[in-house]
């Protein structure tokens, strides 16, 4: 990892923590910051997405379904921007989803660490289990008590651990292999 990557981490990593901070404080509103902050970030990426293709993806292979991900993002950003009664449901769908989905691929990235016989699986797996545990609650709380302020909570805590895992790999030591 260059300087430039770690500054990089390191200054995401202290936004993550802010947002967390932010979202504990608007205990009530917080559900539509965080429905919000979602909203745009997959706008974002949408836009980031059509960009990428308009200036290098149309040229290479699987060009049109670079295109066609980046058309899907942004309408589904504008139609999240757009629901507000539902707003529970959407980010404990996103939870539940994101969470469950990069917990099961943490776990199966520890698995295959241990066979290299990797020194950092059990990090990898700690993190694996962390957000499928992470996942479970957002559909309890989300689904099943309807309950906002704790599903904010729950989002916050995420955000937090997302930014703790950022400043740990920010400044752990890499290791770089050079072939003579």
């Amino acid at each position: 990892m260059s300087l430039r990557q770690r500054i990089q981490s390191v200054l995401s990593a202290l936004l993550s923590l802010l947002g967390a901070v932010l979202l504990i404080l608007l205990k009530e509103d917080g559900i539509f910051v965080v429905s919000f902050l979602l909203s745009i970030s997959v706008i974002l990426y949408g836009s980031r997405t059509l960009i990428y293709y308009l200036m290098m993806a149309r040229h290479m292979v699987d060009g049109k379904g670079i295109l066609f991900r980046s058309i899907i993002l942004l309408d589904f950003g504008i139609f999240t921007m757009s629901i507000t009664q539902r707003v529970g449901i959407f980010v404990a769908c996103y939870l539940l989803a994101v969470y469950a989905f990069s917990g099961v691929i943490d776990i199966m990235r520890a698995m295959e660490a241990k066979q290299m016989e990797s020194p950092s699986w059990r990090l990898t797996l700690v993190e694996g289990i962390v957000r499928i545990a992470i996942a479970i609650a957002a559909v309890v709380f989300g689904f099943m008590l309807r309950d906002l302020q704790d599903l904010t909570l729950i989002y916050a805590s995420g955000l937090f651990y997302s930014a703790v895992l950022k400043m740990i790999s920010a400044f752990r030591k890499t290791a770089v292999v050079y072939i003579p």
